[in-house]
């Protein structure tokens, strides 16, 4: 009987290691086994994503704080809201996904960082370039107050079985 189970578990064992991640621009679940707050902020992130991608600039207005500011390693300038609109909303040809999401609360800010595939072509299975994004956001106005953006050099590996960030 003993082994018998021990045979079981060993199967079973197996074949989750077996099972792989989704392919690059399939999102998956919308909340799967993440945390309350990371289910929360990647729906936040996805449609502010969604937003951006579609061109709504009206929906991604409303969902930035009054003074929200974009910095990143390739400029030493913050960038305003007004600007960062102007050159993210719209491009319809860029499919993107957040992935490895994590979230650190610290009163009413939430400290939120991802990594988000960019692909310029929908028909390719390839991902195109990876920035790391650190967003910071109020939690009780659900408003995002600042972005921080590093792109990357090459395209971060996807990992082969599911970390259960997301």
């Amino acid at each position: 009987m003993r082994s018998l189970i021990v045979a079981l578990l060993v199967f079973c064992s197996a074949d989750a290691l077996s099972q792989s991640r989704l392919p690059p621009g399939v999102r998956g679940p919308e909340t799967g086994m993440a945390t309350r707050s990371v289910s929360n902020y990647l729906r936040l992130e996805r449609g502010l994503l969604d937003a951006l991608e579609s061109g709504r600039r009206e929906a991604v207005a409303a969902m930035l704080g009054n003074d929200f500011a974009v910095r990143s390693s390739i400029t030493p300038d913050e960038i305003a809201a007004a600007d960062w609109l102007k050159g993210e909303a719209g491009d319809s040809r860029t499919t993107s996904n957040v992935r490895d999401l994590t979230v650190r609360e610290f009163g009413d800010v939430a400290v939120v960082s991802f990594l988000i595939d960019h692909r310029r072509d929908t028909r390719s299975r390839r991902a195109g370039n990876t920035d790391f994004v650190v967003d910071v956001w109020q939690q009780r106005t659900h408003k995002l107050l600042m972005r921080s953006v590093a792109p990357s050099s090459k395209a971060a590996p996807i990992p082969s079985r599911p970390s259960g960030r997301e």
